[in-house]
């Protein structure tokens, strides 16, 4: 009885480990041509994988299918103070790309953006924004062409808006009571373009501010506070949710470690991600359904412990993948595959692929929640899959035991 008893132990903690895992490690690309200590933002378009580097004064281009670097786009601004790299005056930064136009916007230590053709990966145009420090983040409407750009290092901070057709300046908004800008994000649910502010005059805890980009009235329009984050990266999921990365001074500012996320149309916390912060670039899946946090500053009891978070949309954590806190600020997801990619400054380009016989679907509901990782009341499709999953592996595995 022992001996069988035993056997099913064994046999559930390996259906338990082999169902752990929605994302496993498929391949790592070496640095070329050096190993940065300095990067920024990344994106996916057409199964292609680009990174800004500001150490090697260029964007990383790498093949998604055959898990190779096929190019480096150089030509951009390193500043230096005392012979350091100073990321304010220093570029690439911020990436976003106009899939309806085939082009891609990176920010530079200049001030300048860098506009480059997808089709030949090259520099085709070069936009002032009028300021001598970097055009920093991004976010795009792709129904009126039209782009806006953070100029955070400003005083006051600025955010610039583009005509994508034209490649021009139409004009920008002021913020000034703003301690900086991070980043802004299009929502499609209500066409507006709102900006992530770390701290505000009336939001000392930061705040989720909305802009009419209409050149007649250039404007903040509203601002959400929110509470204790001061907040850095946000990127639109579904029915006006945002979700919003806290940065790393969250915890020395209030003693507190979250992420959150918001209804936009209401303001409403409509669910708080307990003991993930330090956030940078976070985006969302259609394909998955879930939310990632580039948590490289995340710490736990003050202990410094980077992690890539996978979040469903009710605000479940489903997996976090262990980083490190330099190079892994950038996560992108490819929108077609679910394939998961951040770099890591002591290994790579590092790509994770949907386990198999994982279903990347979610249809989970946002539910309220306090200081702990917010329960699941809905269930996304890829956790309802991984336990159907566990459950068929258990049953196996009891079978076996029995025949034992």
């Amino acid at each position: 009885m022992f001996h069988q008893s035993f056997q099913i132990i064994s046999l559930l903690c390996f259906a338990i480990g082999a169902s752990a895992d929605l994302y496993n490690l498929v391949a790592t690309i070496p640095w070329a041509p050096g190993t940065p200590s300095s990067t920024d933002q990344s994106a996916i378009y057409n199964g292609t994988y680009y990174l800004s580097d500001r150490t090697n004064k260029g964007v990383h281009v790498v093949s998604l299918a055959n898990k190779t670097q096929i190019g480096f786009i150089s030509g951009f601004v390193t500043g230096l103070t005392n012979g350091t790299l100073t990321p304010a005056i220093s570029g690439p930064d911020g990436i976003v790309v106009l899939a309806n136009r085939n082009e891609m916007y990176v920010g530079d230590g200049d001030g300048t953006i860098k506009v480059i053709n997808l089709f030949t990966n090259t520099i085709v145009a070069n936009i002032s924004t009028g300021s001598k420090k970097r055009a920093d983040e991004f976010a795009y409407n792709p129904s009126t062409q039209t782009v806006v750009v953070t100029n955070g290092n400003e005083s006051p901070p600025l955010v610039n808006i583009i005509n994508a057709t034209s490649h021009t300046r139409i004009g920008n908004i002021s913020f000034p009571g703003a301690s900086g800008l991070e980043q802004p994000a299009f929502n499609p649910t209500d066409s507006q373009f709102y900006v992530s502010v770390p701290e505000t005059d009336g939001a000392p805890g930061g705040a989720i501010q909305m802009m009419n980009v209409d050149k007649a009235s250039l404007s903040i329009v509203k601002t959400l506070p929110v509470p204790r984050c001061a907040p850095a990266g946000i990127v639109f999921g579904p029915l006006n949710q945002v979700f919003i990365g806290c940065s790393s001074s969250q915890v020395a500012t209030f003693g507190y470690s979250a992420s959150y996320i918001m209804n936009v149309s209401t303001g409403a916390i409509i669910a708080n991600i307990s003991g993930i912060t330090g956030s940078d670039q976070v985006t969302y899946s259609s394909k998955t359904g879930y939310y990632y946090a580039s948590a490289y500053l995340n710490t736990v009891n003050h202990v410094p412990t980077p992690v890539l978070a996978i979040i469903a949309t009710n605000g479940t954590i489903v997996q976090q993948i262990t980083t490190d806190n330099l190079t892994a600020h950038a996560v992108s997801v490819d929108p077609l595959t679910g394939t998961l990619v951040v770099p890591v400054k002591a290994k790579g380009i590092m790509i994770y692929a949907v386990s198999n016989g994982t279903t990347t679907t979610s249809t989970a509901t946002a539910t309220t929640s306090t200081k702990s990782t917010a329960s699941a009341t809905g269930s996304s499709g890829p956790q309802i899959n991984r336990i159907e999953h566990l459950f068929g592996m258990v049953v196996v595995a009891i079978g076996f035991a029995v025949l034992l």
